[in-house]
């Protein structure tokens, strides 16, 4: 529903003619007589705070907003398709927002959607996918993402010092298809932000030894993540370092809570795979799914078990505590059982059971 003479609604359609209107004369609208043929026209005669229509078909054009907090709304998401020849696909000023498009900006150092150095940012409903990066955030503030799909050949997303994000049911994607020389990210720098319920999926086939990471924690990232899945995975050329959360940055943190991570190499990487991979910086995770780590991971206490490791501790049984819940290992033909500190390599007790019975009778007290 679209009010008829309004005219701060404007209409895009690839039937129309940039000669037009842009706005509805009727209703249902008579797309080749009122609306605009290109998003580009629509932009420029717009004023700050309308609202543009994009229907159905594939706009070949690099747009860009300046000056100007315009509404882009897409009548299909999935047929609604901003597709530059050249350039990057979308790029925002402050105070927009970019709902049910499709936005696949492919051409070599592309970017997407792009939002640089900007302020308050709203996209729900879109399906973004760019040639070097899906979504270029950095130094951004206030942004709030929603049911999209995000990816790039090089990072699905650079959130690089943005401040204040907020993602929900969103799908970020590293290809891995950019370049051998580059590393490759589901997303990259973050910022400070809070993701629910997101994937984060990162995968190369190359012959290359950069870098591959779910999502890597620079600087001064800050990040909490919430029911979230991390996935990893390198093919039989690649040799660089693989993980699945990456924290490198004396200030950084990221917090797991309820997620999933997972990272798998059929290759011979020159570090991990790591699911968690602490450098610089925390990683503190609850009531969450991983196997290998590198560096110190901070549990957070939400778990049974970091719960009886609180306990222990409180009390001075830091060892106690060790024993009970770190790698035991026994040596069956001596007999001895080597028991390990947190870091499961180095031997904190050695025990050796002695029984004088050649067998052993329990009886429950």
């Amino acid at each position: 529903m679209y009010q008829l003479d309004s005219s701060h609604v404007w209409h895009v359609a690839k039937t129309g003619n940039n000669g037009n209107s842009g706005h509805a004369g009727q209703y249902p609208i008579n797309l080749a007589n009122d609306a605009k043929l290109t998003i580009g026209a629509a932009v420029s005669a717009a004023a700050s705070g309308d609202t543009i229509v994009i229907w159905p078909g594939d706009y070949a054009e690099a747009v860009s907003v300046s000056g100007k907090a315009l509404a882009f709304i897409g009548t299909n998401r999935n047929k609604s398709k901003i597709v530059p020849v050249s350039g990057d696909g979308l790029t925002l000023d402050n105070n927009c927002s970019v709902k049910n498009l499709a936005i696949e900006a492919l051409a070599t150092n592309a970017k997407a959607l792009k939002f640089f150095m900007k302020e308050n940012l709203t996209v729900e409903d879109c399906d973004i996918y760019g040639g070097y990066d899906g979504i270029y955030f950095s130094n951004s503030n206030h942004i709030f993402l929603k049911n999209c799909r995000i990816r790039g050949k090089y990072d699905g997303g650079n959130l690089g010092s943005a401040e204040g994000l907020v993602a929900e049911n969103c799908i970020f994607q590293g290809l891995g298809t950019y370049s051998t020389t580059v590393d490759c990210r589901a997303l990259y720098g973050i910022g400070k932000g809070a993701f629910l319920n997101c994937a984060f999926l990162a995968e190369r086939n190359d012959t290359s030894s950069k870098k591959i990471y779910a999502i890597y924690l620079s600087s001064n990232a800050r990040a909490v993540f919430s029911n979230c899945i991390f996935e990893v995975s390198s093919g039989a050329d690649h040799t660089g370092n693989i993980g699945g959360v990456y924290v490198s940055g004396t200030n950084a943190a990221a917090l797991l809570k309820n997620c999933s991570v997972r990272s798998v190499s059929s290759g011979n990487p020159s570090s991990g795979p790591y699911d968690l991979f602490q450098v610089n910086g925390k990683i503190i995770v609850s009531a969450s799914n991983y196997e290998t780590t590198s560096g110190t991971i901070i549990q957070g206490g939400y778990g049974w078990s970091e719960g009886i490791e609180k306990e222990l501790t409180d009390i001075n049984l830091d060892k106690a505590a060790k024993l009970l819940l770190n790698k035991a290992i026994q040596d069956k033909t001596a007999g001895k059982i080597d028991y390990y500190d947190d870091d499961g390599q180095t031997i904190i007790l050695t025990h050796t059971p002695t029984d004088s019975k050649s067998t052993i009778e329990r009886i429950p007290s």
